[in-house]
């Protein structure tokens, strides 16, 4: 059985409730990201594409689309990408709650849009 990519989601809210922790926010953040990024690859049907440039092609292939729902999923997954980094890569950038509640709302607005 495969993994569910939702669980992400579901953890980086239940670290955002329950947690003012950094270190907890920035996972919360991350795995908002993933949840929501890993759906979006596997819709876009690049789920077996693993060369590192996979997030700009599945950010720019729903940025591109006629689709304004796909274009909205894109926006948001650009954002959330932007957030990760952020998160994942910049000790010097403060990651707080009111932040990660909104990368996490992203999120679910994403899979409620796949």
């Amino acid at each position: 059985m495969s993994f569910n990519w939702k669980e992400y989601i579901n953890l980086a809210e239940e670290f955002v409730k329950f947690s003012n922790d950094e270190a907890r926010l920035r996972t919360a953040l991350s795995r908002a990201y993933y949840g929501a990024f890993c759906l979006a690859r596997n819709k876009k049907g690049f789920k077996s594409y693993k060369k590192s440039d996979v997030h700009q092609k599945v950010i720019m292939s729903f940025k591109s689309s006629y689709d304004n729902d796909e274009q909205l999923i894109g926006k948001y997954l650009d954002d959330l990408r932007k957030g990760r980094n952020d998160a994942d890569y910049d000790e010097d950038k403060r990651i707080d709650q009111k932040l990660v509640k909104r990368a996490v709302a992203k999120a679910k607005k994403i899979l409620g849009k796949l």
